[in-house]
């Protein structure tokens, strides 16, 4: 991790519960802003395709700490 990156991580974690949710809130909508206006709608289409595909059978879930891991380990390559 970059030191800049780990002083603002290491300050974040201090914030109380709430606070780090909301800073969580804003990165993630500022990551998911774009100029796509039809973008709200195609991920709604997306999440409703996903969740039938899981009802069929199709698809499962992981769980979130194996996600993690992966992004982890994907992010020091």
């Amino acid at each position: 991790m970059a030191p800049k990156l780990a002083q603002i991580t290491e300050e974040a974690l201090r914030l109380s519960h709430a606070e780090q949710l909301r800073l969580a809130r804003t990165l993630l909508e500022r990551s998911e802003v774009s100029g796509e206006p039809d973008a709200d709608a195609l991920w709604e289409e997306e999440i409703e395709r996903r969740i039938q595909a899981i009802d069929a059978g199709l698809a499962k879930g992981r769980p979130f700490a194996d996600v993690v891991a992966e992004i982890d380990r994907q992010l020091a390559k």
